[in-house]
């Protein structure tokens, strides 16, 4: 980053350059529609995940770098945490959501910052990579040991009831 300040297309060509000499040629002659930006990175963070009439999945929570292309397991695993949470059908159920969710995306924060912020070497990167491997690993287990067999909902019978017509109002 340091090197690329001030020049980041420059940048971006030697880069590419270096990494793939053949897409580099093949980006060169194609035509720039905008300039190019730069992401500084930010750090992890945690949002409120519910409150009345309302609850968060995925990254609209919380922000994680992107560079580890975690966001639609994350997403995917905070809806099935949340639609326990409602079937609870009470706030200490929507509470425990944000507790777990937070729990275990906390176990890939600090590695995904770690990945995202560039200071690292191959050596310490395959390091990093394992430790983002046992951290998915760990969400794995917890949502495995879920229950998953869906409970019946209740049949409510009520003998004074009439059944209404398709279509009637």
């Amino acid at each position: 980053m340091r090197e690329m300040k001030g020049d980041l297309a420059g940048g971006y060509r030697q880069v590419l350059g270096q990494v793939s000499p053949e897409l580099a040629r093949g980006v060169s002659q194609a035509a720039m529609l905008s300039p190019l930006r730069g992401y500084p990175g930010d750090e992890s963070r945690f949002r409120r995940s519910w409150g009345p009439g309302w609850a968060l999945v995925g990254d609209a929570g919380y922000f994680k770098d992107p560079i580890t292309a975690h966001g639609i397991t994350d997403a995917l695993r905070d809806a099935e945490l949340l639609a326990n949470a409602i079937t609870a059908g009470s706030e200490r159920g929507l509470a425990e959501y944000e507790a777990t969710r937070d729990a275990l995306s906390s176990l890939l924060f600090d590695v995904t910052d770690e990945i995202a912020g560039y200071q690292w070497t191959m050596d310490s990167v395959r390091e990093l990579h394992r430790s983002l491997n046992d951290g998915m690993k760990a969400e794995v287990a917890y949502l495995r040991a879920l229950d998953r067999v869906p409970q019946p909902a209740p049949h409510v019978t009520r003998p004074d009831a009439e059944v209404a017509e398709v279509g009637s109002v």
